[in-house]
């Protein structure tokens, strides 16, 4: 068989592989064009049909998302600014409404004023209708006991002691009783007032009679443990000549009598006893004195140096290997008429003040004044002759009704006119509530006129 050789066999028109001729540079370079894109108008927005899908996307403006106001909503959205503006209207028209009707004003005035020294003598009286100064006397008491270490003992005898409340259904007067009155019990003993008292007239209130009254402390006439006993009921033997009186004039405990006694007794230290008894008086003293400055009626003032105070030392009593020693300190204090002192003190030095013509004075603030030439038995005292000295603040008396009533309506600048009218205010202020308002309220209750001072 003859051999077939096989030859390349180039197909017409076509390139062999082998002839692609190779470039020499080894990297290919071919420029890539990148055309813009065609700028796309925006569509036209129209309102959407009724049907639309719910969930198909809308075209703004070439964004996505809600209709813009005025767009599709802008007249639901219109309707809630107008109704919202009206509500806020109508609030700040009822706020302004309202306070307008309770419209106010407040006008602080400040009185005229002048110090001025007193050293004067006055004349306390607790009569009626008598030409002086009005005084009532308040009286508290304390006690304390404390334990001192026994030294010794000493024969001793001892008198009971306890409280009664004298009671006055005789009459409506006052009716005194002199130091050392006797009240003797049922049983015939007999207790002693170390001090005169006055017993309070009785009293009618809504057609009821009410006796006066008056708590004392009594001793026992001798000493013993007889006269240690319970509450009981008392009459005055100094009476028995006067049937109405000795039975309207009496007396009931108002504590046990205890503390008598005869016998051994053990006994301490008198420098140990002074010490202890100075101590408690300076400790009740000053609890009295406090507590009467907050016991101060209305109408009364009450001045420095008028309380008087006296020591009562209570029996001693036997505590093991101590003795229980005390004291009950009683204060009193005379309160006097504030509106009856300032008269005084007014009449006697205001003519002499230059610029005080045609005002009325007054004095409010007593603090800085003394007094000397207290009574030491002032329950037996009718009248207190007293000596009064100190600096102090006289005031104008500025009748703050009248202002108001003068300012009733009147326009806002009369405010500023009140000083001419009326003497002795020094300045004044005024605050109408709401601001807008040109004029006083025409409710006298809603001016508030008030004096303010530096006291």
């Amino acid at each position: 068989m003859p051999r077939v050789q096989f030859s390349d066999v180039t197909p017409p028109e076509r390139r062999s592989i082998r002839n692609i001729p190779i470039p020499k540079s080894g990297n290919r370079k071919i420029p890539i064009t990148i055309n813009k894109p065609e700028k796309i108008s925006p569509p036209q927005i129209y309102d959407a049909p009724e049907k639309t899908e719910v969930n198909a996307p809308k075209y703004y403006g070439g964004a996505v998302g809600p209709a813009p106001v005025g767009r599709t909503g802008g007249r639901q959205t219109k309707k809630k600014y107008v109704f919202g503006g009206i509500a806020v209207l109508a609030v700040l028209i009822f706020i302004i409404g309202m306070m307008t009707v309770f419209a106010s004003a407040t006008i602080n005035i400040t009185p005229k004023s002048q110090e001025i020294e007193v050293d004067m003598k006055i004349v306390g009286t607790n009569e009626m209708g008598k030409d002086g100064v009005k005084y009532e006397i308040i009286k508290l008491s304390k006690s304390k006991v404390v334990s001192i270490p026994a030294t010794g003992e000493e024969a001793a005898e001892l008198k009971a002691s306890g409280k009664i409340v004298i009671y006055n259904n005789f009459s409506t007067e006052p009716q005194r009783l002199i130091i050392r009155t006797r009240f003797e019990s049922p049983e015939g003993l007999i207790f002693r007032i170390p001090e005169s008292v006055v017993v309070p007239g009785k009293t009618t209130k809504n057609g009821v009679e009410a006796p006066g009254s008056i708590e004392v402390t009594v001793f026992a006439d001798e000493a013993g443990d007889k006269y240690n006993i319970k509450k009981t009921d008392f009459t005055i033997p100094g009476f028995k000549t006067d049937a109405t009186r000795y039975k309207n004039i009496y007396a009931r405990s108002s504590t046990e009598t205890s503390g008598g006694f005869v016998g051994k007794m053990k006994t301490v230290l008198p420098a140990d006893k002074q010490l202890a008894m100075q101590s408690i008086d300076l400790e009740m003293q000053a609890d009295l004195k406090k507590e009467l400055e907050t016991k101060i009626p209305e109408g009364l003032t009450l001045l420095s140096g008028s309380i008087i105070y006296k020591s009562k030392e209570l029996p001693p009593k036997e505590e093991g290997s101590s003795v229980t020693m005390g004291e009950e300190v009683t204060a009193y204090a005379v309160m006097l008429n504030t509106q009856d002192l300032s008269g005084k003190i007014t009449a006697e030095y205001v003519p002499k003040l230059a610029g005080w013509n045609n005002i009325k004075p007054t004095i409010n603030n007593f603090s800085a004044l003394n007094v000397a030439g207290m009574p030491t038995d002032l329950e037996s005292n009718t009248n207190l002759n007293l000596q009064i000295s100190g600096k102090i603040k006289v005031l104008a008396d500025i009748d703050t009704n009248l202002i108001s009533q003068r300012l009733l309506g009147a326009p806002k600048g009369d405010g500023a006119k009140i000083m001419d009218e009326f003497a002795g205010i020094s300045s004044i202020t005024a605050a109408i509530r709401p601001v807008w308002k040109m004029s006083f309220p025409e409710n006298p209750s809603k001016i508030y006129v008030q004096t303010v001072t530096n006291d």
